[in-house]
């Protein structure tokens, strides 16, 4: 693989992980204000959900490190 296709796969990762972390943050927002409602049983059921995208966002990552 060339330097620029390289660099392109890297920026695409890098790309793909900000989009994971902020998709896992709004996720977190909705879950925080639930909880700050006093729904705390809907807040963790919504942070079910989070855990996958920080998942999939620390696989970006370390395929973005090779």
């Amino acid at each position: 693989m060339t330097d620029a296709a390289a660099n392109n796969v890297v920026a695409t990762l890098v790309t793909e992980v900000r989009g994971k972390l902020e998709e896992a943050l709004s996720i977190a927002k909705a879950a925080e204000s639930c909880a700050r409602d006093g729904s705390v049983d809907r807040a963790v059921q919504i942070l079910m959900d989070f855990e996958g995208l920080v998942h999939e966002a620390r696989d970006l990552f370390k395929a973005a490190l090779t």
